[in-house]
């Protein structure tokens, strides 16, 4: 990816018109993709993705503000008008044409000529290894290999960039995992940026190089799958993202200073957290002193949500002895095997229930069993504060 951009969305609205309640579909956002990046706008059904892919692609108007494709603004251009092609979850290929006539219909319409049109979608063919399937109809054709065809299809016309509309929710798991790899593959390859509309968490975090998070006509928060996962900056994020528990906190100053022996990681976490102040709090359920990362700096007594994943809680059976440090105890109400790892439902002490999850790389659950009393241990570097 480099610094160019591919795509700018500029204060852009979309307000379908109703007699007595208008919907805002779209509410004043503003992003920017980079040229050769596989970008996915990731969200629940009605957050406003697919319309706003479709804004990009030219077949819904925009109320207000701008579009631009490379700098040109594309707003009001019609979509045969822009370089911009699309993927669409109904493949719809020409079920009277072979594979090679559906590749090389876009480039026949754009009249190209025959010499190009014959390398070009040769070309296509063996980019998506479908070139022994060239003469059969799309009837002859998997759920996946049509997905190759209408991607050649729109790749053939060499597009700047490429929109695609959860184009793998018609292929069952092991279909779909497949092409996921394909199809960041063959981003690669063709240098051509991608916009990928998706409601799968599991799709978007694989495939993407960034992520855009939207909730009710809104961004919440673009990043990196890394950062998107680790570093949620409000509850929606944490939720929609993988699995998170939710704390109760109170902010009882800035960062304390790291003991000796743990400052190697405490550097080594901050480095991994950029960007991010680090606050002291207790959370409720008991464990105070802790250093937690943050992306806003909050007042000292200020009241807090904070996140932790599942995988990131460690759990020992109850032993006697001095208390241990971010240790609190509680009970395990249910566990669950769910093949790679395994889910444990826990009661703390104080009440609240919290979610963990334990790889199956052994026995994970062998020394506790349901009603058990244990220890729960939550490390502070796994702890991120959340805005409000």
């Amino acid at each position: 990816m480099t610094d160019t951009h591919a795509i700018d969305i500029v204060s852009v609205t979309k307000v379908y018109p109703h007699r007595t309640d208008p919907v805002v579909a779209l509410d004043n956002i503003s992003f920017s993709i980079g040229d050769n990046e596989f970008f996915t706008l990731l969200g629940p059904s009605g957050c406003g993705k697919t319309t706003l892919l479709r804004m990009i692609g030219g077949f819904e108007d925009i109320t207000k503000g701008q579009i631009l494709l490379f700098g040109d603004d594309i707003s009001r251009l019609q979509s045969n008008q822009r370089p911009v092609n699309t993927v669409f979850q109904q493949y719809a290929l020409f079920p009277h044409l072979t594979v090679y006539e559906n590749v090389a219909f876009g480039l026949k319409r754009l009249g190209r000529d025959t010499d190009f049109i014959k390398t070009q979608t040769h070309a296509m063919l063996e980019l998506i290894r479908m070139a022994e399937f060239a003469e059969r109809k799309p009837s002859q054709l998997s759920g996946g290999q049509q997905q190759r065809v209408a991607l050649a299809r729109a790749l053939a016309p060499q597009p700047k960039v490429l929109l695609l509309d959860e184009p793998l929710s018609a292929l069952d798991l092991k279909l779909r995992q497949a092409m996921r790899e394909e199809l960041k593959e063959i981003q690669k390859h063709t240098g051509i940026t991608f916009i990928f509309v998706t409601h799968d968490q599991e799709e978007a975090l694989t495939m993407s190089d960034r992520i855009a998070v939207m909730s009710n006509g809104q961004v919440q928060q673009i990043g990196s799958p890394k950062e998107i996962y680790d570093n949620p900056t409000n509850i929606f994020v944490a939720n929609f993202i993988g699995e998170a528990n939710i704390l109760k906190a109170k902010v009882t100053g800035p960062e304390k200073s790291p003991a000796k022996a743990s400052k190697a990681k405490a550097s080594k976490a901050q480095a991994a957290a950029k960007d991010q102040v680090k606050l002291c709090v207790d959370l409720e359920c008991g464990i105070k002193g802790l250093n937690i990362f943050s992306q806003s700096q909050f007042q000292k007594g200020k009241q807090i949500n904070v996140m932790i994943r599942p995988e990131r809680i460690q759990i020992k059976p109850l032993s006697r002895g001095r208390g241990k440090v971010n240790t609190v105890g509680g009970t395990v109400k249910s566990i669950s095997y769910l093949g790679t790892d395994t889910q444990v439902q826990l009661l703390l002490d104080d009440g609240e229930s919290l979610l963990a999850r334990l790889q199956n790389t052994i026995d994970a659950t062998s020394s506790f069993g349901v009603g058990n009393k244990v220890e729960i241990t939550i490390p502070e570097i796994a702890i991120r504060a959340l805005s409000e």
